[in-house]
C-alpha cells in the first residue's frame, strides 16, 4: 500500500468514526459546551470540516518562511462556521476530505520530507501534514467521547 493509499484509508476510517459517535449525541447535547472554555460538538464537528482545506491549501503551495496573509485560512474558518447542522458538517467534511485526499494523493514522493510554514506557527514536513487531518479527527473524536461521558453517556459507538 502506497504512502497516499495509507493516508486516504486512515483518513475516511476517522470520518466515519467521529461521525458515528457524533451521531450518537442527542440533539440537545450538540451545541452544550461542558465548561466555559470548551467547545460544542457541533464547534468541534466545524474545525473537522474546515482541517482538510487547510492542509490541502498547505500541500499545494507549501509555503516558505512565515505566512502573513491569513485570509485564505481565515475564509476557511468563517466558512465552516456557517454550518450548523449534522447534516451540513458531515457533507462537507466528506466532501473537504475527498478534496484533501486528491491533493495528497498528487504530493509527489519526494517531496515528503519537505518542510514548510504553516499558520500555527510550527514548521511541518509535507508527510506531517498529510497525516494531519488524520491526526486531528482522532483527537477531536476523543473529545467527542469525552463531551458524551460528561453528560452521562458510557456506552461506545
Amino acid at each position: 500500500m502506497s504512502f497516499p493509499e495509507l493516508v486516504a484509508e486512515l483518513t475516511r476510517d476517522a470520518v466515519d468514526e467521529i461521525m458515528r459517535y457524533a451521531r450518537a449525541v442527542p440533539p440537545d447535547k450538540l451545541h452544550w459546551r461542558p465548561a466555559e472554555h470548551a467547545r460544542s460538538v457541533i464547534e468541534i464537528l466545524q474545525e473537522c470540516a474546515s482541517t482538510p482545506l487547510t492542509l490541502e491549501l498547505l500541500l499545494r503551495t507549501r509555503p516558505q518562511g512565515e505566512i502573513r496573509d491569513m485570509q485564505p485560512f481565515n475564509a476557511i474558518q468563517a466558512q465552516a462556521a456557517q454550518l450548523t447542522t449534522l447534516d451540513a458538517l458531515e457533507h462537507a467534511l466528506r466532501t473537504n476530505t475527498e478534496q484533501f485526499l486528491k491533493a495528497v494523493q498528487e504530493l509527489p514522493a519526494e517531496l515528503l520530507e519537505q518542510t514548510v510554514a504553516t499558520p500555527w506557527g510550527e514548521p511541518y514536513s509535507l508527510k506531517e501534514l498529510a497525516l494531519g487531518h488524520f491526526w486531528n479527527l482522532t483527537y477531536h473524536l476523543g473529545q467527542i467521547a469525552y463531551i458524551q461521558l460528561l453528560y452521562g453517556d458510557t456506552n461506545y459507538y
